[in-house]
């Protein structure tokens, strides 16, 4: 089974490059901030004012080639592992043209979690079949 990313799409600003006029490397973790968040919202259908009932513990980002300003980028996210309490998404960002070359490949690591307790909780199945229904697979 082939298994479906949640596409993000990202037009590159200028405020986003630093001297050399490539994006800059903290910038790569805004996009894929952006792209977890508007993936969780779209499959939990919850509007964005609300509070997602989990929260991003760990990233990690690896640079593989240089986007400018001007240019598209489309981040591919999807989860590749479900743990107890939490679960692992990839973060595959590519320019937005014919080859899409892969320009860098970020990894995040989020946590269930209740505000109202301060506590994390099991990661319910319901948001495990949502995924799975959309994903097709890990």
């Amino acid at each position: 089974m082939t298994r479906q990313s949640f596409e993000t799409a990202v037009e590159i600003r200028y405020r986003d490059t630093d001297s050399m006029g490539h994006v800059s490397s903290p910038v790569y973790y805004d996009y894929l901030q952006s792209a977890y968040l508007e993936y969780m919202h779209e499959i939990l259908q919850t509007p964005k004012r609300e509070k997602l009932p989990h929260i991003m513990v760990k990233t990690a980002c690896e640079y593989v080639a240089q986007a400018k300003y001007g240019e598209k980028i489309v981040i591919c996210s999807h989860i590749t592992k479900f743990g107890t309490k939490s679960f692992e998404m990839e973060h595959v960002m590519h320019l937005d043209d014919e080859d899409r070359p892969v320009v860098a490949r970020g990894n995040s690591v989020h946590v269930m979690f209740d505000y109202a307790k301060q506590a994390t909780y099991p990661v319910p199945d319901e948001f495990k079949d949502k995924i799975l229904t959309f994903q097709g697979s890990l």
